[in-house]
């Protein structure tokens, strides 16, 4: 394993920079927008502390409602003796919440939630060494009422052919369709399954290459995947198999004795309402010098699931209510009788969602990915705002696996990791590998003659008048990015020559870089799972190191 800046590589925004950044002025710079710093023991324990007093005091329901709700739930997800057992810990007021989250969907997404879910449960591991007289208990967040269907219908694996393809239902092409809204409005994690399932597994199962463990793997996943199962199972089930052994805890939100608990969070909301909203913006305001930002407070940040859609619930005048895209309208006696009568109609927004999560659970650390960073960013007044405990927003490991393949390509063409993101440095450098003429070093010695010939001219330029030395310098800009662009063309044409070469490049971007993205947001464990069985995982787990705050390249 080595290690890459993440500045180094393309789409990441510079909050998420500053905050891994081991520039102690960047730290700091984001660091004040958080309740305690991830690389400070000290400031963990207080965290700790802080919420082994606050959890207790500002909780309104049983803690031993909660314990019977995840036994329930995590049986129902394929959860193992270890899961019980750590679910039993949870009892403990000594014990804490290690919580990373995700939507539900299709194989389990894209790879960072196996990335996710590797460093929460090391996490747990480390900070249970650190601190020794309290228990840390990995625990899994299902965003299963999240309505991004069209995000969660579908994987992308890389075939035969070392090609990424896309595989799922159908995506939605229509917006301004009734039932097209309607279907991107539904709670996602509901969703079940038709008929449709067995055709989606039968092209994992085509794309797939053959391997030994091929066959168990498909057999596997179309248990979980199957027809009159739902999102929010088959994910569960598919996750626990792959972690069985680690005593992973699946919290599933949507479950009405969830909700039950959540009242009160629900409650405040609807009746101190915009004051949240107003919080957060005030908090984001002063972010938005330095950075962008990642979420928008609603004025209430709750949603109502009516007629199977989730809605968001929006003030009018006179104390009422209304359900956008719906003509629905409620009183606010009516509303509150609803909550208090079937309080699984409503559902938190993302600015809700941490704060719900952080209710029920004694949670003291996060595992967020780079944008989940940055809105947590902008929530640190919305935990004040509701009397909890912040927990320490700890980064997800980052990780390309680098497979023998790509590895061999990197080696004989002298490529590092990072030249991988900059094409046409990429192609100029393997064209120029490949090719009796040396299209680099014809051109270096062609700039170093510009930059002589220019220098003399400037010399005699300013001899005669000098404010014509800036028309040479004008001059020989126009020429260099002149001869730069008919380098990329020579650097194209000598690589249309050789097919083979383009054909390595494009295999290796499709591995690393694929849809111009970091692999970890692009392809499914599953292609993974199928080449390298059990022991994908049990590498990634060995070799990940939780503490370092760089992307991380394994090698397979």
């Amino acid at each position: 394993m080595y290690t890459v800046e993440f500045n180094k590589l393309p789409s990441f925004q510079k909050l998420f920079l500053d905050y891994v950044s081991a520039d102690e002025e960047n730290f700091n710079r984001i660091n004040k927008f958080f309740h305690a710093s991830y690389r400070d023991k000290e400031e963990i324990f207080k965290v700790i502390d802080n919420k082994s007093h606050s959890y207790n005091a500002n909780r309104y329901f049983d803690k031993n409602i909660l314990i019977d709700i995840l036994k329930r739930q995590n049986v129902t997800f394929g959860g193992n003796e270890k899961t019980a057992s750590n679910i039993e810990l949870l009892k403990d007021e000594n014990t804490f919440a290690v919580v990373t989250g995700q939507q539900v969907g299709l194989y389990t997404g894209n790879l960072y939630t196996i990335l996710k879910t590797i460093t929460t449960i090391k996490l747990a591991i480390d900070l249970k060494h650190k601190f020794q007289q309290y228990n840390f208990v990995p625990v899994f967040w299902l965003e299963s009422e999240d309505h991004d269907l069209d995000e969660a219908n579908h994987v992308h694996l890389i075939n035969r052919q070392n090609e990424v393809v896309r595989i799922g239902f159908e995506e939605q092409t229509s917006d301004s369709d009734e039932s097209t809204l309607k279907k991107n409005l539904m709670p996602v994690g509901g969703i079940k399954f038709d008929s449709t399932i067995n055709e989606i597994n039968e092209q994992l199962k085509d794309v797939l290459i053959d391997t030994d463990f091929k066959e168990k793997l498909i057999e596997k996943i179309s248990s979980f995947y199957s027809e009159g199962n739902d999102y929010r199972h088959s994910f569960s089930l598919f996750m626990n198999w792959i972690f069985k052994d680690y005593g992973l805890v699946f919290v599933d939100c949507s479950d009405v004795e969830i909700k039950k608990l959540l009242t009160p969070v629900f409650e405040k909301e609807l009746n101190t309402s915009p004051r949240l909203c107003e919080e957060i913006i005030k908090t984001s305001a002063e972010l938005e010098k330095e950075y962008d930002l990642q979420v928008k407070p609603k004025v209430i940040n709750l949603f109502f699931i009516h007629n199977g859609n989730r809605l968001l619930i929006e003030p009018r005048e006179n104390n009422r209510f209304a359900l956008k895209n719906s003509k629905k309208r409620f009183e606010q006696e009516e509303l509150m009788n609803i909550l208090f009568e079937n309080p699984e109609q409503f559902s938190p927004n993302v600015v809700l969602r941490p704060i719900c999560q952080d209710y029920l659970l004694p949670t003291v650390a996060y595992v967020g990915g780079p944008s989940e960073v940055s809105y947590f960013a902008q929530l640190k007044s919305a935990y004040e705002h509701h009397d909890i405990t912040m927990p320490v927003i700890f980064p997800r490991a980052s990780v390309t696996i680098i497979e023998n393949k790509v590895k061999k390509f990197l080696t004989n063409f002298e490529v590092h990791f990072e030249d991988i993101f900059n094409e046409k440095y990429l192609v100029s450098k393997v064209v120029d590998k490949l090719s009796e003429i040396k299209i680099e070093d014809e051109f270096s010695k062609v700039q170093d003659e510009v930059n002589r010939i220019f220098y003399d001219l400037k010399n005699t330029a300013s001899k005669i008048d000098k404010t014509l030395s800036n028309s040479a310098d004008n001059i020989k800009e126009k020429l260099v990015s002149g001869l730069e662009n008919f380098k990329g063309k020579l650097v194209n044409a000598q690589a249309k020559r050789s097919e083979t070469t383009t054909s390595q490049i494009d295999k290796v971007t499709n591995n690393i870089y694929p849809l111009n993205s970091l692999q970890e947001r692009i392809i499914n464990v599953s292609y993974f799972l199928n080449k390298y069985h059990d022991e994908f995982i049990k590498k990634l787990y060995d070799e990940i190191d939780i503490n370092c705050f760089d992307h991380q390249v394994i090698e397979f």
